[in-house]
């Protein structure tokens, strides 16, 4: 990860057009997630063998697509509704490299439970020659008394032009698979 970090110091760019690209990504995975679309999740991951998902379920790191997309088909067989929002939206881009950190919410339901959840993430992106793609991703679920605390103070989501989405996380409730 260190090697990954120190790149964002290489080549520039555009970075506010840059920036935009990795915004519309994160809106574009949670659109994603919401809508249980596998083939929209592979258009935002690298093909990359080294591309990494850390998220709760156990072993809770998950290397590869073929291991990204499996965690990811778990969780969406697990929920019959989903909607997960993003807010609080913070990017960087160095060169060839881009981070996202945003803070997640997810409502749902799991067999007959109702799932309200909510955490942060951070997700790193790499310039690729098919364009800005997802290298990595960290989920973290805020702890459960806390999130079912403050779940309903948060309004359901914005409009589309101004929503940011992201994956989720059903079993610990946090955005990314499990």
């Amino acid at each position: 990860m260190l090697p990954l970090l120190a790149a964002l110091v290489a080549c520039g760019g555009n970075p506010e057009a840059d920036a935009g690209a990795i915004q519309a990504l994160v809106a574009k995975e949670a659109a994603a997630i919401n809508a249980r679309d596998l083939n929209q999740l592979a258009e935002i991951w690298s093909e990359a063998p080294e591309i990494l998902l850390f998220d709760v379920p156990p072993p809770g790191r998950f290397r590869g697509w073929e291991q990204v997309a499996r965690v990811f088909k778990e969780f969406f067989d697990r929920f019959s509704d989903i909607n997960l929002t993003i807010a609080e939206v913070e990017v960087g881009v160095e060169g060839d490299l881009a981070f996202a950190s945003y803070d997640w919410t997810l409502t749902g339901t799991m067999g007959e439970t109702a799932v309200r959840d909510r955490g942060q993430a951070t997700a790193i992106y790499r310039r690729e020659e098919s364009g800005w793609r997802l290298v990595h991703a960290h989920y973290s679920p805020v702890p459960a008394a806390v999130a079912l605390e403050t779940v309903e103070e948060i309004p359901s989501s914005p409009p589309a032009d101004e929503a940011v989405e992201e994956p989720e996380n059903p079993s610990s409730g946090s955005p990314a698979p499990s």
